[in-house]
């Protein structure tokens, strides 16, 4: 076998090594983004699961919450209060929004987000915090987001009225 034979073969050996190891890579690369989405997923379900666990932990709080979802009358730490909720929520929303935006999460994942935050919007105590103070505290594609879908709710709601 002369010089150039086994060079060739060399470079041959070499490129199938790049290859081999191009594939090792895409496929480790595949594996930390399914993890990511898990991760993602886990983290954000949590999230929502301790929110609603305080609710249920603590009576006196879920009372507010309806309270406040419903538009009645709450004194001033009461306000406070139902407006802290509100804005913990709505990270989450946000959150949750900004990564569909990014392509981070699918539709049918939107889909148990979107529910949560369509009864949240139900609610006009929780409208009201959005146009007095919720809209103030996030970026505007969020805020375009929740304008839009308060824009559905209460024209639904007033073709249901009328």
């Amino acid at each position: 076998m002369t010089w150039e034979a086994a060079a060739t073969v060399a470079e041959t050996i070499a490129a199938l090594g790049v290859i081999v190891s191009l594939v090792y890579l895409a496929t480790q690369v595949h594996n930390e983004n399914r993890a990511a989405a898990v991760a993602a997923k886990l983290a954000s379900t949590k999230l929502l699961s301790d929110f609603v666990d305080a609710m249920i932990a603590d009576p006196s709080l879920m009372d507010l919450w309806l309270r406040g979802r419903k538009g009645e009358t709450l004194d001033e730490v009461e306000r406070h209060r139902f407006g802290n909720m509100c804005l913990k929520a709505f990270w989450f929303f946000s959150a949750a929004h900004f990564q569909l935006r990014m392509k981070m999460q699918t539709d049918d994942e939107w889909v148990e987000f979107q529910a949560v935050l369509q009864f949240w919007l139900d609610g006009s105590g929780v409208r009201t915090w959005w146009a007095n103070t919720g809209r103030t505290r996030f970026g505007g594609a969020f805020v375009s987001f929740i304008d839009g879908e308060i824009a559905k709710i209460t024209s639904a709601q007033a073709t249901a009225t009328s």
